[in-house]
């Protein structure tokens, strides 16, 4: 049972016995076609050679040859009968027989009083079907009413199709042998193609995750497997760049602290220290410790949020409102580096809280640490056709394509002067991003001009 399910799995099996089956069908119903077609050729044909020798044997009798003549001339009769087993009685109306010529012995039927042949058809005990022609006449001399009776057994006609049957079906059997076989082939020959991608889909591996379809030279039929199975290793050869970029990068920002933890413990044990020097190393190993405590936490974060595991409670939030409170938390942060907040808002936006305040906190962070000194950072957002948009502008130094194509990458810092200060580790921005997917929406950036830079925020309704 095991083996018959797995040739069934197998596409050239299938698409075989689906072959076979209509071919069976297809025969099947042609010899079947043809069969009766035959039979009703034979059987039309007996009735109009049984129609024309009752009239003219109705003839014989009424104007040709008197009755006594005929009885003395048997085998004339015979003879005009032609075939062996056919059957031909001249009866009077009574019923008694004048000539009879009857080799098998077949049971006569009764005559109906008709002057034109009338066809009937009776089965003999043995399954044998007879075909019967009457008519009724009167005799040339006495005039009296002569019954007129041919038959003919349909045993040779129905062996004749017994041998037609029997040699369709085995012809049948041969030619559907021989289609199977061909198709088999064909099949086999058709799907090779489907082979030569599974052998190249098989050299894929991290090693080579160049390796493509080529979708020119593919059937019309596999072009759009071949396109899509590349367009896949496309995002898995970016993904797998990324994630090797990540552990680097993530091995890089995990190396810092720990070897700034190595090397001031390794000063510390050179020499007996006083307590209060005991103290500053402590604190200073505490900064560190929280420094890795906070990057932990940012990846916990983004690994739920790719997993889709992070909850999202969302409630009605108004945007004037939060957008003022947030400014206000990060007012003394600005004034550092001389920069002030410029906030038009309107609407509400329904997003979750807290996540709300942290996309839009980073936002600001990202925007006073890069952003140039001395200028205003512009806040910008309302609600419109059930979505919400947030806007996020700032004067920056010139970036380039590549970088802003890279802002929202995960450790990537565009202005590397300024990463040993960041807190977040290049990840503020990735985390906005998630936080946006996590909310069905959207984060864009762009350059609307030179020396300014626009992050836009769109929570859906």
């Amino acid at each position: 049972m095991m083996r018959l399910r797995l040739h069934l799995n197998s596409l050239i099996v299938r698409l075989l016995l689906a072959c076979i089956g209509v071919l069976c069908l297809l025969t099947g119903a042609l010899g079947t076609y043809f069969y009766h077609s035959v039979r009703l050729a034979q059987e039309h044909r007996i009735e109009t050679v049984l129609s024309g020798r009752a009239a003219y044997f109705a003839r014989l009798v009424s104007e040709m040859y008197p009755l006594e003549e005929l009885k003395e001339r048997p085998l004339l009769v015979a003879r005009m009968l032609g075939a062996e087993r056919d059957v031909l009685a001249f009866r009077h109306s009574s019923g008694d027989p004048v000539i009879e010529v009857n080799p098998d012995r077949l049971p006569l039927p009764p005559v109906l009083d008709a002057e034109r042949p009338l066809i009937r058809q009776t089965v003999t005990t043995d399954g044998v079907e007879v075909y019967w022609a009457s008519v009724r006449t009167r005799a040339l001399t006495t005039n009296d009413t002569i019954d007129v009776l041919v038959g003919h057994p349909m045993s040779e006609e129905r062996a004749m199709l017994a041998t037609f049957r029997d040699r369709f079906f085995m012809a049948t059997l041969a030619g559907v042998a021989m289609a199977a076989a061909i198709a088999f082939c064909l099949l086999k020959r058709g799907l090779q193609p489907v082979h030569q991608m599974a052998t190249r889909a098989a050299e894929v591996h991290p090693g080579q995750l160049h390796v493509r379809l080529d979708v020119k030279t593919a059937p019309s039929e596999l072009r759009a497997l071949a396109a899509a199975f590349n367009a896949m290793l496309d995002r898995l050869a970016d993904g797998y760049q990324r994630l090797s970029q990540f552990s680097a990068d993530l091995a890089h920002e995990i190396r810092t602290p720990l070897g700034i933890l190595i090397g001031q413990t390794q000063v510390t044990l050179v020499q007996p220290r006083s307590p209060e020097e005991y103290r500053a190393i402590l604190e200073s190993n505490l900064e560190e410790f929280e420094s890795l405590n906070r990057l932990s936490e940012n990846m916990l974060f983004l690994a739920r949020a790719d997993e889709g595991r992070q909850q999202v409670e969302r409630s009605a939030i108004d945007l004037d409102r939060e957008l003022g409170k947030i400014l206000d938390y990060f007012e003394g942060l600005a004034l550092e580096r001389d920069m002030a907040f410029s906030l038009e808002a309107s609407g509400t936006a329904s997003a979750s809280a807290d996540l709300f305040r942290r996309a839009i906190g980073n936002l600001i962070v990202n925007a006073i640490r890069h952003g140039r000194e001395g200028t205003t950072i512009r806040i910008r957002a309302d609600a419109s056709e059930g979505q919400a948009t947030v806007h996020v502008i700032n004067a920056v130094d010139d970036l380039s394509s590549v970088q802003l194509h890279r802002l929202f990458d995960r450790f990537y810092q565009a202005d590397q002067a300024r990463s040993g200060n960041s807190a977040s580790h290049g990840l503020g921005l990735a985390i906005v991003d998630a936080i946006m997917r996590l909310h069905g929406g959207s984060a864009e950036v762009s350059c609307p001009q030179a020396g300014e830079i626009r992050f836009r925020l769109v929570f859906p309704g």
